[in-house]
């Protein structure tokens, strides 16, 4: 049954899995909406718990700008996310990292970082 709006209790907590569909200044923000206090206080410390990772929100900002626009060049990105040439780089590494842990994941095969040599050392 949904909370009546006079009940809900509202906040804005940092999270940087969250892209605005439009705003870009809404990016890394998530608004959250509890029935009491106490619910509010269990989501906001979910969130404190979880990294924000400025990788994550540029990403974001590449995918929403892609998928407005799927053809556009390097210059065309920077003018469309905000972002520079350097965090566009280091966003489309930190997706790559993720792909390549995710798919070792899926195939029950180590990481580089959880893999050793002969020797037994990292």
């Amino acid at each position: 049954m949904p909370v009546p709006l006079t009940a809900q209790v509202l906040s804005l907590v940092r999270d940087s899995s969250c892209i605005h569909p439009y705003d870009p200044d809404q990016d890394g923000e998530r608004r959250l909406t509890a029935c009491g206090t106490e619910h509010l206080g269990e989501l906001q410390e979910r969130y404190r718990a979880r990294p924000f990772v400025k990788e994550e929100v540029w990403a974001g900002k590449i995918a929403r700008a892609r998928h407005t626009q799927p053809d556009l060049d390097e210059e065309e990105l920077v003018d469309m996310t905000g972002l520079n040439f350097i965090q566009i780089e280091h966003a489309l590494a930190w997706e790559s990292k993720c792909f390549l842990r995710e798919q070792d994941y899926r195939h029950g095969h180590a990481g580089p970082e959880d893999q050793t040599d002969a020797e037994g050392s990292a």
